[in-house]
């Protein structure tokens, strides 16, 4: 039951023959990168400046400006990934029904506007409500853009990929403490202050990454006019000898069921919610807690900038290894080591040590990374465009419960220390790690089995459906097998 490992890809060393064409696979892979990465990059960034934003006005005077009490704030994070799970249908559908780029650019555009809006809020309903709709538009983005991906690359390559975009969430991490740095220079009386000024910026940018989006990026690799037509069918043949790709884009209401009874589906839902809820207590409170240690809220912005460095490291070097080979489970089990250290750091530490407590929410930041991994998992291992589609909506809601929770251990009793919130982190790191050694041997039984039959790896309801559809929405080629 040996490791199904991701590879470097076998496609790269040679020019082949499509057509009356030689096609150069690295040349073909460079030319897609610099078109497709950046903008994916700068949609995932600025959907995690959006959801920072508000941490960041919260140090700048949001409560007092918006006269909220108690745990209202924490109910403003709550309501965002709320209406952010409950989004996930109809973005799904959309996103079955849609060219995945015409969805992605309008919901981006969307961003914009009701950031932008934010900025004139005067009361505590006003923000609410459009926090509500900010994290309906924002649930797109994770099935968004792991669909996207798996459109252009293979199984190996995709890992980095993912990895890169993924780095906009540091880079969020960064340029907001910069971004809220800058706001809090503006006239703290003036009727337009910091915290507007910053959600105005924040919002007009989103409206114009919205039209790369929407015109700029291909729909699909067949109507991307920058490449040529033997560079075309050049990705299509290597998609189909990697069993990777999205498939015919028709829904299935088999592959539907086969995503919901799998239980790899459950297992990665439930790892990213054990995943998400210390990234989400970091994202949505860390500003507080940097202050809470004896900073003001200039310095609370420009001390949570590292924690994106730490983010940014991470996700690149574990994505980098496990195109080389470096097995996933065992990656993300190593990047939860360093947040479960920090989690201890940050939560039994004295108050006094301001060093020590910093290093804690820094190390922290380890655990953005496992979270691209597990983009890169569904991407790799859910078969058909259906179950992709399927398969990526359910991992996001998941993501949207852990941050529903994870708000909900700050409450305002418990300040400045905010013990039960860091107690948490601590456990569902540890937790974490069981459920990732658990999805590996699932994986490995499942491959260990193929390989005695002969036939595709699969799940238990894919075997008992096998052969009821004439239509399959799956890959059958009976090499396919789960990486890990």
């Amino acid at each position: 039951m040996g490791d199904v490992k991701e590879e470097p890809t076998k496609y790269d060393s040679s020019d082949y023959a499509v057509g009356e064409m030689e096609v150069d696979d690295k040349k073909l892979l460079r030319r897609v990168d610099w078109q497709i990465l950046p903008i994916m990059f700068l949609t995932y960034f600025l959907q995690f400046v959006d959801k920072i934003s508000l941490n960041y006005a919260n140090v700048m005077g949001l409560q007092d400006d918006l006269n909220m009490s108690g745990n209202d704030f924490s109910w403003l994070a709550t309501a965002f990934f709320i209406a952010y799970a409950v989004a996930e249908i109809p973005q799904g559908a959309l996103l079955q029904r849609f060219p995945i780029t015409k969805v992605l650019g309008i919901n981006v555009f969307l961003w914009g506007v009701f950031l932008c809006c934010s900025s004139a809020t005067q009361n505590y309903a006003g923000m609410m409500a459009l926090r509500i709709l900010l994290g309906m538009v924002e649930a797109v983005i994770a099935p968004a853009l792991t669909m996207y991906t798996s459109m252009w690359y293979t199984r190996a390559e995709s890992t980095p990929r993912y990895g890169f975009w993924y780095c906009g969430l540091g880079a969020g991490q960064i340029v907001g403490g910069i971004i809220s740095f800058g706001a809090q220079h503006a006239p703290k009386d003036a009727a337009f202050n910091g915290w507007r000024i910053m959600f105005v910026v924040v919002g007009a940018v989103n409206v114009l990454v919205s039209i790369l989006v929407f015109f700029v990026l291909p729909e699909t690799p067949d109507k991307a006019r920058f490449l040529t037509e033997p560079e075309r069918q050049r990705i299509a043949v290597r998609l189909s000898q990697d069993q990777a790709g999205v498939g015919m884009k028709v829904f299935r209401w088999r592959s539907l069921l086969e995503a919901f009874g799998d239980l790899q589906t459950l297992l990665l839902v439930l790892l990213t919610i054990l995943i998400t809820i210390p990234s989400g207590v970091i994202t949505t409170f860390s500003s507080i807690l940097i202050k809470g240690f004896g900073y003001n809220s200039m310095q609370s912005a420009l001390l949570n900038m590292p924690s994106g460095v730490v983010s940014i490291f991470s996700t690149m070097v574990s994505t980098y290894a496990i195109a080389k080979g470096f097995s996933r489970w065992l990656a993300i089990v190593v990047l939860l080591v360093p947040t479960l250290l920090g989690a201890c750091l940050m939560s039994f530490l004295p108050h006094s040590n301001q060093a020590g407590l910093l290093v804690g929410i820094y190390m922290v930041n380890t655990t953005v990374a496992p979270l691209a991994l597990i983009f890169a998992w569904t991407g790799a291992n859910f078969k058909g465009y259906t179950m992709k589609v399927s398969g990526s909506s359910i991992v996001s809601a998941g993501f949207s419960i852990a941050n529903i929770i994870g708000p909900q251990t700050f409450q305002s009793r418990d300040a400045p220390q905010y013990m039960p919130a860091k107690i948490t982190i601590v456990a569902v790191n540890a937790a974490a790690m069981v459920v990732v050694v658990l999805l590996r041997t699932i994986y490995g039984l499942r491959n260990a089995r193929a390989n005695r039959s002969g036939t595709p790896a699969r799940s238990f309801l894919e075997r008992r459906m096998a052969g009821k559809s004439a239509v399959q929405d799956v890959h059958d080629d009976r090499n396919f097998r789960y990486v890990y």
